[in-house]
Protein backbone atom coordinates (compact mmCIF):
# COMPACT_ATOMS: atom_id res chain seq x y z
CA UNK A 1 0.00 0.00 0.00
CA UNK A 2 1.39 3.60 -1.07
CA UNK A 3 1.90 6.47 1.07
CA UNK A 4 -1.34 8.38 -0.64
CA UNK A 5 -3.33 5.07 0.14
CA UNK A 6 -2.59 4.81 3.72
CA UNK A 7 -3.02 8.67 4.16
CA UNK A 8 -6.48 8.28 2.45
CA UNK A 9 -6.98 5.15 4.62
CA UNK A 10 -6.49 7.42 8.01
CA UNK A 11 -8.70 10.13 6.83
CA UNK A 12 -11.57 7.72 6.21
CA UNK A 13 -11.33 5.90 9.89
CA UNK A 14 -10.69 9.23 11.58
CA UNK A 15 -14.08 11.10 9.53
CA UNK A 16 -15.96 7.70 10.31
CA UNK A 17 -15.00 8.25 14.46
CA UNK A 18 -15.82 11.49 14.01
CA UNK A 19 -19.16 10.92 12.91
CA UNK A 20 -19.38 7.92 15.54
CA UNK A 21 -18.66 9.92 18.37
CA UNK A 22 -20.52 13.31 17.28
CA UNK A 23 -23.94 10.68 16.95
CA UNK A 24 -23.48 9.34 20.07
CA UNK A 25 -22.23 12.16 22.71
CA UNK A 26 -24.51 13.54 24.98
CA UNK A 27 -25.38 16.96 23.44
CA UNK A 28 -26.81 15.59 20.01
CA UNK A 29 -28.83 12.86 22.43
CA UNK A 30 -30.58 15.59 24.66
CA UNK A 31 -31.39 17.24 21.48
CA UNK A 32 -32.67 14.38 19.64
CA UNK A 33 -34.91 12.75 22.89
CA UNK A 34 -36.53 16.43 22.97
CA UNK A 35 -37.84 16.26 18.83
CA UNK A 36 -39.32 12.40 18.83
CA UNK A 37 -41.80 13.44 15.88
CA UNK A 38 -38.50 15.21 13.95
CA UNK A 39 -36.80 12.56 14.10
CA UNK A 40 -39.83 10.14 12.89
CA UNK A 41 -39.74 12.21 9.83
CA UNK A 42 -35.99 11.17 9.19
CA UNK A 43 -36.82 7.65 9.07
CA UNK A 44 -37.74 5.33 6.27
CA UNK A 45 -36.50 7.09 2.59
CA UNK A 46 -37.47 4.69 0.80
CA UNK A 47 -41.49 4.13 2.05
CA UNK A 48 -43.75 5.55 -0.59
CA UNK A 49 -44.97 8.73 0.61
CA UNK A 50 -47.28 10.95 -1.16
CA UNK A 51 -47.11 14.80 -1.09
CA UNK A 52 -50.29 14.73 1.27
CA UNK A 53 -49.00 12.52 3.88
CA UNK A 54 -45.80 14.17 4.43
CA UNK A 55 -46.86 17.36 4.53
CA UNK A 56 -49.27 16.46 7.07
CA UNK A 57 -46.68 14.49 9.12
CA UNK A 58 -44.88 17.75 8.82
CA UNK A 59 -47.38 19.16 10.92
CA UNK A 60 -48.29 16.55 13.28
CA UNK A 61 -44.56 16.04 13.86
CA UNK A 62 -44.12 20.05 14.79
CA UNK A 63 -47.49 20.03 17.16
CA UNK A 64 -45.79 16.56 18.87
CA UNK A 65 -41.96 18.28 19.56
CA UNK A 66 -43.48 21.75 19.82
CA UNK A 67 -46.95 21.37 21.96
CA UNK A 68 -47.97 25.36 20.31
CA UNK A 69 -46.57 26.90 22.91
CA UNK A 70 -47.63 30.49 23.55
CA UNK A 71 -45.04 32.78 22.50
CA UNK A 72 -44.97 36.20 21.81
CA UNK A 73 -43.84 37.84 18.47
CA UNK A 74 -40.45 38.60 19.64
CA UNK A 75 -40.14 35.18 21.20
CA UNK A 76 -41.26 33.28 18.20
CA UNK A 77 -38.44 34.82 16.02
CA UNK A 78 -36.11 33.85 19.18
CA UNK A 79 -37.19 30.13 18.70
CA UNK A 80 -37.34 29.75 15.18
CA UNK A 81 -33.27 30.94 15.48
CA UNK A 82 -32.26 28.09 18.41
CA UNK A 83 -34.50 25.45 16.97
CA UNK A 84 -32.80 25.53 13.81
CA UNK A 85 -29.84 25.32 15.22
CA UNK A 86 -31.15 22.45 17.95
CA UNK A 87 -32.45 20.47 14.46
CA UNK A 88 -28.84 20.97 13.34
CA UNK A 89 -27.59 18.88 15.83
CA UNK A 90 -30.60 16.77 15.79
CA UNK A 91 -29.96 15.86 11.82
CA UNK A 92 -26.28 15.42 12.01
CA UNK A 93 -25.19 11.77 10.91
CA UNK A 94 -29.14 10.55 10.45
CA UNK A 95 -29.87 7.58 8.92
CA UNK A 96 -31.36 6.83 5.66
CA UNK A 97 -32.30 10.81 5.08
CA UNK A 98 -29.07 11.96 5.94
CA UNK A 99 -28.33 13.81 2.22
CA UNK A 100 -31.58 16.13 2.80
CA UNK A 101 -31.53 15.86 6.86
CA UNK A 102 -30.96 19.30 6.80
CA UNK A 103 -33.76 20.47 3.90
CA UNK A 104 -36.10 18.53 5.91
CA UNK A 105 -35.05 20.55 9.18
CA UNK A 106 -35.73 23.82 6.98
CA UNK A 107 -39.04 22.68 6.56
CA UNK A 108 -39.66 21.67 9.73
CA UNK A 109 -38.53 24.59 11.43
CA UNK A 110 -40.91 27.15 8.85
CA UNK A 111 -43.75 25.06 9.54
CA UNK A 112 -43.23 25.32 13.33
CA UNK A 113 -42.66 29.22 12.81
CA UNK A 114 -46.55 29.14 11.31
CA UNK A 115 -48.05 26.88 13.90
CA UNK A 116 -46.35 29.23 16.86
CA UNK A 117 -47.85 32.39 14.77
CA UNK A 118 -51.56 30.80 14.38
CA UNK A 119 -51.50 30.23 18.12
CA UNK A 120 -50.69 34.23 18.64
CA UNK A 121 -52.51 35.49 16.64
CA UNK A 122 -55.53 33.29 17.99
CA UNK A 123 -56.09 31.04 14.45
CA UNK A 124 -57.58 27.49 15.51
CA UNK A 125 -56.29 25.90 12.32
CA UNK A 126 -56.28 22.15 11.64
CA UNK A 127 -53.50 20.50 10.08
CA UNK A 128 -54.66 20.64 7.20
CA UNK A 129 -55.03 24.65 7.44
CA UNK A 130 -51.43 24.49 8.78
CA UNK A 131 -50.48 22.22 5.65
CA UNK A 132 -52.36 24.54 3.27
CA UNK A 133 -50.46 27.53 4.64
CA UNK A 134 -47.32 26.09 4.16
CA UNK A 135 -47.98 24.95 0.07
CA UNK A 136 -48.68 29.04 -0.12
CA UNK A 137 -45.51 30.22 1.96
CA UNK A 138 -43.22 27.36 -0.45
CA UNK A 139 -45.25 28.45 -3.53
CA UNK A 140 -46.72 25.42 -4.53
CA UNK A 141 -50.22 27.21 -4.26
CA UNK A 142 -50.69 30.50 -5.52
CA UNK A 143 -54.07 30.73 -2.52
CA UNK A 144 -55.53 29.25 0.37
CA UNK A 145 -58.06 27.67 -1.87
CA UNK A 146 -56.78 25.89 -3.94
CA UNK A 147 -53.63 24.81 -1.14
CA UNK A 148 -56.55 23.74 1.28
CA UNK A 149 -57.90 21.94 -1.74
CA UNK A 150 -54.64 19.97 -2.89
CA UNK A 151 -54.14 18.77 0.45
CA UNK A 152 -57.15 17.35 0.70
CA UNK A 153 -56.55 15.96 -2.69
CA UNK A 154 -58.60 17.70 -5.04
CA UNK A 155 -56.90 18.95 -7.39
CA UNK A 156 -54.16 15.71 -6.40
CA UNK A 157 -51.04 17.56 -5.08
CA UNK A 158 -48.72 15.18 -6.67
CA UNK A 159 -50.46 16.92 -10.00
CA UNK A 160 -50.03 20.45 -8.29
CA UNK A 161 -46.45 19.81 -7.25
CA UNK A 162 -45.28 18.44 -10.07
CA UNK A 163 -46.13 21.11 -12.38
CA UNK A 164 -44.61 23.50 -10.40
CA UNK A 165 -41.35 21.94 -10.31
CA UNK A 166 -41.11 21.64 -13.51
CA UNK A 167 -42.62 25.28 -14.42
CA UNK A 168 -40.16 26.70 -11.50
CA UNK A 169 -36.64 24.33 -11.76
CA UNK A 170 -37.36 22.44 -15.00
CA UNK A 171 -37.25 18.95 -13.02
CA UNK A 172 -40.08 15.98 -13.26
CA UNK A 173 -41.15 14.55 -10.19
CA UNK A 174 -40.19 10.92 -10.01
CA UNK A 175 -43.08 8.31 -10.79
CA UNK A 176 -42.41 6.54 -7.40
CA UNK A 177 -42.56 9.09 -4.31
CA UNK A 178 -40.44 8.69 -1.29
CA UNK A 179 -40.02 10.74 1.56
CA UNK A 180 -36.61 12.05 0.40
CA UNK A 181 -38.05 13.26 -2.71
CA UNK A 182 -41.11 15.13 -1.72
CA UNK A 183 -38.48 16.26 0.90
CA UNK A 184 -35.89 17.81 -1.95
CA UNK A 185 -38.86 18.79 -4.38
CA UNK A 186 -40.94 20.94 -1.50
CA UNK A 187 -37.16 22.82 -0.54
CA UNK A 188 -36.36 23.32 -3.95
CA UNK A 189 -39.25 25.31 -4.40
CA UNK A 190 -38.81 27.06 -1.31
CA UNK A 191 -35.72 27.98 -2.19
CA UNK A 192 -36.94 30.02 -5.63
CA UNK A 193 -35.81 28.98 -9.57
CA UNK A 194 -32.20 31.41 -9.18
CA UNK A 195 -30.59 29.07 -6.06
CA UNK A 196 -32.00 26.04 -7.53
CA UNK A 197 -30.75 26.04 -11.41
CA UNK A 198 -27.23 27.37 -9.89
CA UNK A 199 -26.85 23.54 -8.24
CA UNK A 200 -26.94 25.23 -4.89
CA UNK A 201 -29.29 23.12 -3.54
CA UNK A 202 -26.87 20.29 -3.78
CA UNK A 203 -25.50 21.14 -0.84
CA UNK A 204 -26.81 20.41 2.09
CA UNK A 205 -24.78 22.25 4.74
CA UNK A 206 -25.78 25.65 3.36
CA UNK A 207 -29.79 25.11 4.83
CA UNK A 208 -28.09 25.28 8.49
CA UNK A 209 -27.88 29.52 7.96
CA UNK A 210 -31.28 30.05 9.35
CA UNK A 211 -30.78 33.74 9.13
CA UNK A 212 -32.18 36.06 10.98
CA UNK A 213 -33.23 38.16 7.78
CA UNK A 214 -34.69 35.25 6.36
CA UNK A 215 -36.27 34.25 10.18
CA UNK A 216 -37.98 37.66 9.80
CA UNK A 217 -39.02 38.13 6.55
CA UNK A 218 -40.61 34.59 6.87
CA UNK A 219 -42.79 35.49 9.90
CA UNK A 220 -43.89 38.82 7.76
CA UNK A 221 -45.02 36.29 5.07
CA UNK A 222 -47.00 34.17 7.20
CA UNK A 223 -48.29 37.05 8.79
CA UNK A 224 -49.61 38.46 5.96
CA UNK A 225 -51.47 34.60 4.60
CA UNK A 226 -52.81 34.82 7.76
CA UNK A 227 -54.42 38.18 7.47
CA UNK A 228 -52.69 39.90 10.50
CA UNK A 229 -50.70 42.90 10.83
CA UNK A 230 -47.50 42.93 12.60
Amino acid sequence: MGLRDRLQEKALKYGEEVVSKASTSAPVQIVGDGLRGFREMLEGEDDAFSPELFLLSLVRAVREDERDEDRSRRQVYVAARKRRRRLALASFATGPLVGVANQVADLYCETAVVCDLAVLHGRDLSDNEIAAHMLMLWEVADDFEVAHGSVQGSPPLVSVLGDKLFVQVDRHLPDELTKRSVAKALWDLREGVGNVRRGVTSEAVRTTAFTGHRTKQTIKRVEAQLGVGS
